[in-house]
Parts: C-alpha cells; structure tokens; sequence
C-alpha cells in the first residue's frame, strides 16, 4: 500500500512539474510597450525606434513592410532584454503599413501604420480636459471621425520610479486608437483641436499623445536622471509647495514620459502652471523641462509651445509673474512660443476656462506658422517693446503687430494701469487703473490727477484685457516696471447695479459693506480693507453661523427693478454656474484680530423687477451674505 500511494505521488509530482514547465514556457518573453502598437503614427522621412523586450542576449528580428527586405533586420537584446531598433520612415502618407517582429518561436504583427507628423500634448488640467467637457468642441463627437488622426494617451498615472511601460489603470489601457467618437469623447480638447488643424491643413496623418495630468507642478515633469546632473534646479524643485505633489518630484515624469523617451516627436504643446503659481522657481524649472526633454527625445531643436495660464482669481500678482515668467522663457528658448490666453476667462473664478477651440487653434498656428513655415500663419501676439513718458501720459510701443492693433469690444479699453512713485517707499510703486487710447500701433495711457507717471502695466493682475492685432491675437499682458514689492491696481469693476431688493430668510442681521463691519454674528470675523471699494456702503444681509456639517440658512431674494443682484460668498461650483457670474478678482479680505483671514467673493447675476430668486445653502459653518444698495 504505501509503495502505491508513494508512486501516485511521484505521478502527481511528474505532471505539476510538466504543466509547470508547459506554464513557463508560454509566459511571453517578447513584450512590446503600448506606445509601439498597433494604429500608431510614426513621424515621416525621419529614423525612428522600435522597441520592446525579449529574452536576455537573444535575437529579435523585425520586418517593416514599407522597406521590402529581403530579410528581416536583426538587433540583440541586451542583459536586461531590452532591444532598440533604428528604422528609417518614408514621407507622409496616408497608406498602411504593418509590421512583423519575431524573438524565438514569438511573434507580434503591428498593423495600420501611417506615417505622418507626431505630437506630444502634456500639461495639467488644461491639456487634460476632455472633448465630451467641451462646450466649442463636443459637436465633434456627432461628425464623421477624422481617422487620419491617431490618439494615445498615458491617461492619469504616476510612479515613484522610471517605468519602462506606462503603468496600467482600472479604467485606462494606454494603446494607440484610430480616432472615432469612443476614443475621442475622453481625449484633450486642446490636443485634437490642434491635431485636427494640423491635418487640415497639412494634409497628413496626425498622431497625438496625451500625456497629462489635472493639479500637477511642473516640478513633477522634470526627469529624476537630469535633476541628478542639475543640482540647481533639483534644489529649487525639491522647495516645492504643492501639498498633493510636494515629495514627487519626477513621478510624473516616471509614468508618462520615461515609457515614451524612445518615441520620435515632431514637438510638444504645454499647458500648465497653474499649480506653481504660489511659489518661485518656474523659469528655472520649465527651462530645465525644455531642455531636458528636448535631450531625451534626442531632438535638440524640438518645438516647444506654452499655452499662458489664463485669468483666475490669484491675489495680487501671483497669477501674472507666473505669466511673465513663462513669456520670458519662450523668449529665451529657440522654437519656443508663447500662446496668450488673457481673453479665455469664460466663467470669472473657474481655473478651467471651460472653451478650448481658441487655444487649440493657436497652438496650431505656432506650429503651421514656426515649424511648418506656413506663410498665412500669424502666429505671435503683439507684446511690450518700449515706453515713453509724454508730460503726464505714458506711450506704449509694441512688437509683433503685423497690421495694426484693435480693441474688441465697446466702451474702454481695458486693463491699463499708470504708476507713480510711493511716497512713503522710494523702493515701491503706486499703480491706478489708467485709461487708454490707440494711436497709430501705439497706446496712450493716462489717469486723472496723475502728473508724474513713471510706469505701465496692462492686465499684470486677473484683468481681461480687450486688444489685439488685427489678425486676432490678444496682447501679451506686460509691465515696463521690476518692483516686485509693487502691488497692481485691482482690475477695473464697473458701477454697480443700486437697485433694492425684498430679502425673505431667518437668522440674519443687516450691516453695512465697509471696513469693520461685522460679517457673521457670535463670530469674530470683520470686513478688512481689502474689498471692492465700488460697492463701499451697500446694505448686507449677515447670516448667523450653523454648527459645522449642516447646510447654511439659504433665502429668497426679489428684484425690485431691473438690473443685477449680489452676493457676497464662497468662489466654488455653485457660485460659479450660470447665471451666477464671479466678479474678476473682487476678492475681499476678512480679518479676526487684526489678522487677515478668510478670503471671499461677490458674485453677481442679472435679473427683471419681479425676478425671485432663491438663495443657495453651503454645508459649512457659514453662508452667503446678501449685498444690494438697499434692502426691505
């Protein structure tokens, strides 16, 4: 007996091992990263990199039917397995090619294969948000689909080391996809606006990859292996201020740019910087980005274009030198340019200026224009040049006008403040908002009771301007001043509505909108004298605070004539929806103690005499403060 049980163990064992054995023998050793797949783009009349893993020092021969060989080119693989193989591309074409790689008895075939003109689309949330978001865009998804563009995307990922593949997701699979409306609808408006322009009027495939990521520093985009051999710019990244990225840094380069170094791209579209705006050291680091990437994708010329961050509600002058710092690093790097977004502020208060079509065109046209040398394609925005002090005005010249400067819009322009000296810091400037006019490609700035007018600035704070050239570009925002100590006038609010209001609600108490007013009973919170000065004595409705979680006491407000209501109150989605509309960087300042503290918003919409509306209630300890000239 146990001689029997003895062998139907040694049986057993024999076929674990075998099948263990058959197991491991069809474990894949050829591996090919998604970015080389099917579907894919190559870039045209180039040598390009094939890549991908096989068994250690073995063989891997591949076979690129457009070369007609008659045997296949062969490449070693290294110890690690790795094997890269230099292969030339033919001109553009909307003809499909395939191609067969073997490594042993493996074999892979990648087919539909085009040869066009490839670009990376990385950034943050902007380059992130997608087509089905897109209010000038999502139509795309019900026309025809453009196939002769391809889309890959590395979707949202991040890994504390260099990956060689981009890390798979729950709900994403990086591959390469013929564009049609399911790959599409999640793709990054601002990417394929730009692809799509770039086809059309090139007349070639396109291939775009999304390598983006929403509330990400540019700190985490730099590569672990150049912030090594740059210890002046990894010192200034490791100073990182981003709460969600600050022990990072590279990460984000780890999962979506090391996994692609091998891809050959024409150039890259950049839209970020939002996330860096309250801390320093971002020339530093995006000249470190350029240049770096501009290394790894062994193009040392490689197109680089910088969509600027548009108007948001930053304090002071956050917002605008991170835009300066972004123009002057454009300047400073060849076959960089800067887009100008200082009109793309749809919704005042939402970081996401929710119409991408403009930027994606831009952006084109940085690249039909810069790169492609296409001669319709007016590419730069007119920017500051020079200054002049005129008796009690300021004249302003500019560059990169190609016909002349217009203002869009009726009324004034704006945007334009005029600067005097400090007269209690001889380090410090005082700027006003200033009025403006054109003259012959030149503007006039002056401002009353002005007389010695040392400086000028144009939108260098959360202000919309309204000039552009003629060919429709927006004017960079500038100062011709570098007093960073020097605070910019507050962006111009235009009169308010003085229309009285019926106010219907309970546990509130009316005061006063001026320095010192009480805000909320039983909680020691004051107006500072940081606030919209144009609305200085209108009535408030204060409401009592409600114990933290329950929704605040809400209410009900009736027009007493036609114009605009107010409210005074948090800057987040619900105040931001239509009709609600965020007053441009009409922040106001409360203080406890003397101490600045909580930072607040007035918000407006228009209505009819008659119009009731109902207050919204926020889950917090405080609510909205109702604010009109007069309130019953």
């Amino acid at each position: 007996m146990k001689k029997f049980q003895f062998l139907l163990v040694a049986i057993v064992a024999m076929f674990v091992s075998v099948a263990t054995a058959e197991a491991k023998t069809e474990e894949p050793t050829l591996v090919l990263p998604s970015v080389v797949g099917s579907n894919m783009v190559l870039q045209h009349s180039t040598t390009v990199n094939i890549w991908g893993w096989a068994k250690p020092k073995s063989s891997v021969k591949v076979s690129p039917s457009w070369l007609n060989l008659k045997k296949p080119l062969k490449v070693k693989a290294n110890a690690e397995g790795l094997w890269i193989l230099p292969v030339e591309t033919l001109g553009a074409s909307y003809d499909a090619h395939s191609i067969t790689i073997k490594a042993g008895k493996e074999v892979k075939e990648l087919k539909n294969i085009l040869f066009g003109e490839v670009w990376l689309c990385s950034g943050q949330s902007n380059m992130e948000w997608p087509v089905k978001k897109t209010p000038d865009m999502r139509d795309e998804l019900d026309n025809e689909p453009n196939n002769k563009i391809r889309l890959y995307s590395t979707g949202r990922t991040a890994s504390s080391t260099p990956q060689n593949e981009v890390p798979k997701q729950k709900r994403h699979k990086p591959r390469w996809n013929v564009c049609d409306s399911e790959s599409l609808e999640n793709f990054s408006a601002v990417g394929y606006g730009f692809g799509k322009e770039l086809q059309e009027a090139l007349n070639v495939p396109i291939g775009l990859i999304d390598a983006s990521y929403g509330g990400t520093p540019v700190e985490g985009w730099l590569g672990a292996e150049y912030l090594a051999e740059n210890p002046n710019v990894a010192a200034i990244a490791k100073k990182s201020k981003n709460k969600g990225w600050k022990n990072k840094i590279s990460w984000l380069h780890n999962a979506n740019i090391y996994p692609i170094r091998h891809t050959t791209i024409a150039g890259v579209i950049w839209y970020q910087g939002c996330s860096n705006v309250n801390y320093g050291g971002y020339g530093t680091m995006l000249n470190g980005l350029i240049k770096s990437w501009r290394e790894e994708f062994r193009n040392p010329e490689m197109p680089f274009y910088i969509v600027e961050i548009a108007p948001h509600t930053y304090g002071g002058i956050r917002g605008a030198l991170l835009r300066e710092t972004q123009y002057r690093v454009s300047l400073r790097n060849k076959n960089c340019e800067l887009v100008c977004t200082n009109d793309q502020n749809q919704i005042p208060g939402d970081i996401h200026p929710p119409k991408k079509a403009d930027v994606a065109h831009r952006l084109a046209q940085c690249a039909l224009g810069g790169h492609y040398k296409k001669t319709t394609a007016e590419f730069r925005s007119p920017a500051y040049k020079s200054m002049t002090v005129e008796g009690n005005a300021i004249r302003v010249m500019f560059k990169d006008v190609p016909t002349t400067l217009v203002q869009k819009g009726e009324g004034r322009i704006n945007g334009f403040q005029i600067g005097v000296q400090d007269p209690k810091n001889e380090d410090k400037l005082m700027f006003v908002l200033a009025e403006a006019k054109i003259e012959d490609n030149t503007i006039v700035v002056s401002a009353e009771g002005v007389t010695e007018p040392l400086a000028v600035r144009y939108c260098f704070n959360e202000d919309m301007g309204n000039v552009f050239s003629a060919e429709g570009l927006p004017l960079i925002p500038f100062r011709s001043d570098r007093k960073d100590n020097s605070a910019s006038a507050r962006p111009y609010v235009e009169k308010p509505s003085e229309i009285a209001i019926k106010f219907e609600g309970e546990g509130y108490v009316r005061s006063t909108f001026t320095e010192g007013a009480q805000l909320w009973p039983t909680k020691n919170f004051v107006l500072s004298n940081i606030y919209p000065k144009e609305f200085e004595g209108f009535e408030i409705m204060c409401p009592h605070p409600v114990e933290k979680g329950k929704y605040s006491a809400g209410g009900r407000v009736t027009a007493l004539a036609d114009g605009k209501i107010y409210m005074f109150t948090y800057n987040n989605g619900s105040t931001r929806k239509a009709p609600w509309r965020v007053l441009t960087n009409s922040y106001t300042r409360c203080a406890i103690n003397g101490k600045l503290a909580g930072t607040f918003w007035i918000v407006e919409r228009e209505v009819k005499a008659g119009d009731v509306i109902e207050l919204p209630k926020f889950k917090a300890t405080w609510g909205t403060i109702v604010l009109a000239k007069t309130i019953e």
